[in-house]
């Protein structure tokens, strides 16, 4: 029999094995190529820090309805809501909840996912249309599977023909004591879902007491084998935020700080169903709004505030849970009330975060604190 007959037989079981470990193949690359660090800090163990940003890129139709991942952080870590340098219990009971991750920002331009810690849909990537981006309706729910893991899926209707991008912002995160090395952000997806798994490393710590160089705990690296950071000549440097403190409200307490100057209030801060309420007077204050900026429309207990400063336009209906940042509707979880003698009491967060500042809460202190936002060149 001649060898040429033995080939074609072949053929068939070699096209099978290919065919069956392409997939696999694909998927792996996806997954190296899918998350991107566009920032990562170094900070110190022990405390809670702001990490960096991860970009995530999906081509048009890899992702679909019901599609879902998870990102997890090392062990022992924590997403939380407390302040900058908090310690481990203040940022255990601060730990972003389901319905933080759920709480919804939306403008023109982004729709924000979460409180400290936030999922960020832009509206575009690169002048292309962002097929996760569907306005003020929501496109994505959380779940917080534990102190170090949440799970993301895709619950409102997507444009499946549009490439899909979202930013995840690590702003607030409990780094325990003793670690050193790269701080990881694991993607981890069913072979059902679009989502790719990867790795990522948004943060590294430097400075902490070392787990050990052979072992190191957590995924870490020893600290004496941690490259130094690298900015390639020739490229921008990217734009960090930077905060200013320009206000502080005490609950319970009668008077605050305005840019540094005690100011004595008519009604006093106080908890709601788990909102802070603060007089809209002193709360747009803070953030530059004078009383020019304040308009009222209606009567006692029915009406229109207007806040107006920098272009920016909020509209917020007594009673009603929909604020209005310019043409767009925004669905909060609270809404505006009256309070004696008749003041008009805004929900902090979602006022100050539309106004493009943002909000701190020391459940220890019963302390609000505004911070605006200053953006200038990282400091290596």
């Amino acid at each position: 029999m001649r060898p040429g007959r033995f080939v074609f037989p072949l053929l068939p079981a070699l096209l099978f094995y290919v065919l069956a470990f392409l997939p696999a193949a694909l998927t792996a690359e996806a997954g190296a190529t899918a998350y991107q660090v566009i920032r990562a800090p170094v900070v110190k163990d022990d405390a809670v820090y702001e990490l960096g940003v991860v970009f995530a890129r999906f081509t048009a139709a890899q992702l679909q309805q019901k599609d879902v991942v998870t990102f997890r952080l090392p062990s022992d870590f924590i997403w939380t809501t407390a302040p900058e340098r908090a310690g481990e219990a203040v940022a255990a009971a601060a730990a972003q909840s389901t319905g933080q991750w759920n709480e919804i920002t939306a403008t023109e331009n982004y729709v924000r996912y979460g409180t400290s810690n936030y999922v960020e849909v832009p509206r575009t990537y690169s002048g292309i249309d962002n097929g996760l981006f569907q306005g003020a309706e929501p496109v994505l729910g959380f779940t917080r599977l534990s102190g170090n893991e949440v799970r993301m899926e895709i619950t409102g209707d997507l444009d499946p023909g549009k490439e899909c991008c979202f930013y995840l912002f690590c702003k607030r995160v409990y780094v325990p004591g003793g670690y050193a090395g790269e701080i990881s952000v694991l993607f981890e997806a069913p072979s059902h879902s679009g989502f790719a798994g990867g790795k990522t490393a948004p943060g590294r710590v430097s400075g902490g007491g070392s787990p050990g160089e052979d072992e190191p705990a957590n995924g870490g690296i020893p600290a004496d084998k941690i490259p130094p950071d690298v900015l390639p000549p020739g490229e921008d440097v990217p734009l960090a935020p930077e905060y200013k403190t320009v206000a502080r409200f005490v609950i319970g307490e009668k008077k605050c700080v305005l840019n540094g100057a005690e100011v004595d209030l008519d009604v006093i801060p106080y908890l709601k169903d788990g909102r802070t309420y603060l007089p809209v007077r002193y709360a747009v204050q803070a953030l530059g709004v004078g009383d020019g900026g304040i308009t009222w429309d209606g009567t006692v207990g029915e009406g229109v505030v207007t806040i107006s400063v920098g272009g920016r336009i909020l509209k917020l209906l007594m009673g009603s849970k929909v604020m209005y940042a310019g043409n767009l509707p925004i669905a909060m979880d609270v809404a505006p009330e009256l309070a004696e003698p008749g003041r008009i009491m805004l929900p902090l967060r979602w006022v100050a975060e539309a106004l493009g500042a943002k909000v701190e809460w020391d459940p220890a202190g019963q302390t609000i604190t505004i911070l605006e936002e200053i953006r200038g060149p990282v400091k290596n």
